[in-house]
């Protein structure tokens, strides 16, 4: 069970940003384990928040191919296809995390993130109020993303009353 106390103590390191410890750890246990999914899972993001998404994008690639389907890997790699610029691409691919774990926040969060990046603030709004529908209990977060949807540029947005804008 050496390959669950790594694991673990990757996931710690990477919640403190260290990540390039939490990769050798990572790669430990995917030497042993080469299809243990939240290796997988953990190294895509360690790796992207290296700016590796080309390394990431492989990753989420090879979950995909052990777990069709799997949301976490879904919204990661459509975050790498975002960051090579291909938004069509990545807004599917990240539609169809939502489409499998419709009642969980962060491929929503990813989407409108990518949505505003692109300066589709329209698209923007419109997941930020199927996020609200689907996860009303997160009103304070989508707020919070209109207020950086409206800095990055988005002024054609209606007004929100809820947040004061």
């Amino acid at each position: 069970m050496r390959y669950k106390a790594l694991l673990e103590e990757a996931t710690t390191l990477a919640k403190r940003r260290d990540f390039k410890r939490s990769e050798a750890l990572l790669r430990e246990v995917l030497e042993n384990r080469p299809e243990n999914v939240a290796a997988l899972d953990l190294l895509g993001y360690v790796l992207y928040f290296q700016d590796r998404a080309d390394e990431a994008e492989r990753i989420c690639e090879k979950t995909l191919e052990l777990r069709p389907g799997h949301a976490y890997a879904l919204k990661g790699l459509g975050l790498c296809i975002a960051k090579r610029g291909e938004v069509d691409r990545a807004v599917a691919t990240i539609e169809a995390a939502i489409a499998a774990k419709p009642d969980w926040f962060d491929p929503y969060w990813d989407l409108c993130v990518t949505l505003v990046d692109a300066g589709r603030y329209a698209d923007a709004c419109a997941v930020m109020k199927r996020a609200r529908d689907a996860i009303p209990s997160r009103a304070g977060d989508w707020d919070r993303m209109e207020r950086h949807a409206r800095k990055m540029g988005a002024r054609q947005l209606p007004r929100n009353p809820a947040i004061g804008s």
